[in-house]
C-alpha cells in the first residue's frame, strides 16, 4: 500500500544530489562490470595471465550476476532520489508478510535446484550453482534486515537503497583497497624476512618459470602451503591480517554511509537501522565475491551447502556490528559522549576478530597437521558465537524497537528520543 504523505525530512538537496550521482556511477560502473564478465563466461575474452588456465565459467557467470544485483539496487536508489527531487517521494508500507512467505519458499526450492545441480555435467553444474549462490546469499542477508529494520525501511526506502548503493560504490572498494595496501605492506616484509630461505627462492623460481602450475597441480600447491603456514611467523602474521587488521578496517569503513546522513538528524533508532543496512550491502558483496571466487563446479551439493550456510554467519556478523555501530553514532551525535562510541567499535572488533580467528583455524589447521583431519573445535566455537550473535541482535532490536527509548550497546545507558 502506498501512503499519500510526503516524507518529512529536512532540506538538504545536496544529499540527494550526491546519492543520485553515486547511484549513476555505480549502476554504469556494475553494468561494465557485467558485460565484461558475460565476455568471458561465454569465452569471448580471456581473463588470465599468460600461462594459465583461464577461470571457471561459472564464476564469471556468477560475477556477472552480482553486478546486475547492484545495478538494480544503485538503479532503485536513482528512481527514489529523483521521486525526491520533485517531491513525490512516498513512504512504501507492506500490508502483509507475503515476500518473506515468497523468499522462504524460494530459498527451498534453490537448495532443491543445486542439488539436482550435482547429477548435470561439470559445465552445466557449475552455471547453475553459481546461478543459485546469488539467492542463496541473497535472501537470508533480506531476512536479517528485515527482522532488524522493521518497518523503518518503509518509512524511507530512498535512504535504504541509497544506504546500500553508498555501501557498493563507497564503502566497499574503500576498504578493499585499504586492506590490499595493508596486506602488500606485511607480503613485502615477509617477502624480505623469508628471502634468505632456499626453500622459498625454489618456490618462486616454480612459480616464475611455469606459473600455471599453481592451478593445474593443487596437491602441490597445498603442499607448498603447508611448509610456509607452519612457519610459527606466518601463522602468526595470518592471523595478525586475517583476524586484527582486516576485521579492524571492515569496522572502521562500512558505517561510512551512517555518517554521510547526519545532517538529515536522524534518530537513534534511524541510525542503528542506517547500521544494518550498512552492514548488510558489505555482507552481500562480501559473500557474492567469496562464492564466486571458488570453483563451485569442482565441490558437491554437501560442500555448497555448508558454503551457503557459513556465509549466512559472515552475514549475520557484518549485519548485527553495522547496528551496534549505527547505534552508537545515533547516540553520540544526541549526547556528544565519544566513550559509548569508542566501545561500540572496540566491541564490533573484538567480536569480528573472534569469528575471524576461529574460520582461520578451521580452514588452515588441516594444512598444518600431518594427519589432514579436518578439526572440530573452531566450528564448535563458531556455533557458539553464532548462537551469541542471534542472542544480542534480537535483544537489540527489541530494545530499540519496542520502547520509546534507545539502548546502546551493551543494553545498559538509555538516551530518550
Amino acid at each position: 500500500m502506498i501512503s499519500n504523505h510526503p516524507l518529512e525530512e529536512n532540506n538538504h538537496n545536496w544529499i540527494d544530489i550526491a546519492q543520485l550521482v553515486i547511484s549513476i556511477l555505480v549502476f554504469f560502473l556494475s553494468l561494465l562490470w557485467t558485460g565484461v564478465m558475460a565476455l568471458a563466461a561465454f569465452g569471448q575474452i580471456t581473463l588470465a595471465y599468460p600461462g594459465a588456465a583461464a577461470g571457471e565459467p561459472g564464476a564469471f557467470v556468477g560475477l556477472a550476476l552480482t553486478g546486475f544485483v547492484v545495478q538494480v539496487i544503485a538503479l532503485t536508489s536513482g528512481i527514489t532520489t529523483i521521486q525526491k527531487l520533485i517531491g513525490h517521494t512516498y513512504t512504501y508500507r507492506p500490508t502483509n508478510e507475503w515476500a518473506v512467505i515468497v523468499s522462504i519458499v524460494v530459498f527451498g526450492f534453490v537448495f532443491a535446484l543445486a542439488w539436482l545441480a550435482g547429477f548435470a555435467p561439470q559445465a552445466v553444474k557449475s552455471a547453475a550453482l553459481a546461478v543459485l549462490s546469488i539467492p542463496g546469499i541473497a535472501i537470508p542477508v533480506y531476512w536479517l534486515l528485515r527482522f532488524g529494520a522493521r518497518d523503518w525501511w518503509w518509512r524511507n526506502p530512498k535512504r535504504g537503497y541509497g544506504l546500500t548503493t553508498f555501501s557498493f560504490g563507497i564503502s566497499v572498494p574503500f576498504i578493499i583497497l585499504l586492506e590490499v595496501l595493508i596486506a602488500a605492506v606485511i607480503l613485502l616484509m615477509l617477502a624480505i624476512g623469508v628471502s634468505g630461505n632456499p626453500r622459498f627462492l625454489e618456490w618462486l623460481s616454480s612459480i616464475r618459470n611455469n606459473p600455471s602450475w599453481l592451478q593445474a597441480d593443487p596437491t602441490r600447491l597445498f603442499g607448498e602451503v603447508e611448509a610456509f603456514i607452519s612457519l610459527p611467523s606466518i601463522l602468526g602474521w595470518l592471523l595478525v591480517v586475517i583476524a586484527g587488521i582486516m576485521p579492524l578496517v571492515e569496522e572502521l569503513f562500512k558505517t561510512l554511509g551512517v555518517w554521510v546522513i547526519q545532517p538529515r538528524r536522524p534518530s537513534p533508532a534511524e541510525s542503528f537501522t542506517a547500521g544494518l543496512i550498512s552492514g548488510g550491502g558489505f555482507a552481500l558483496i562480501e559473500g557474492l565475491l567469496s562464492v564466486n571466487s571458488i570453483q563451485v563446479g569442482l565441490i558437491q551439493f554437501a560442500d555448497w551447502v555448508g558454503l551457503i550456510v557459513g556465509r549466512f554467519g559472515g552475514s549475520l556478523l557484518h549485519i548485527l556490528t553495522g547496528g551496534i555501530i549505527g547505534l552508537a553514532i545515533g547516540n553520540f551525535w544526541q549526547t556528544r559522549k565519544i566513550g559509548s562510541l569508542l566501545f561500540a567499535y572496540l566491541a564490533s572488533w573484538i567480536l569480528h576478530a573472534a569469528w575471524n580467528t576461529l574460520a582461520v583455524f578451521g580452514g588452515i589447521n588441516p594444512l598444518i597437521q600431518s594427519s589432514y583431519e579436518q578439526p572440530i573445535w573452531p566450528y564448535i566455537g563458531m556455533a557458539i558465537l553464532f548462537i551469541g550473535m542471534v542472542y544480542i541482535y534480537h535483544r537489540l532490536i527489541k530494545k530499540t524497537h519496542s520502547s520509546d527509548v534507545i539502548t546502546t550497546f551493551p543494553l545498559v545507558r538509555k538516551v530518550s528520543l
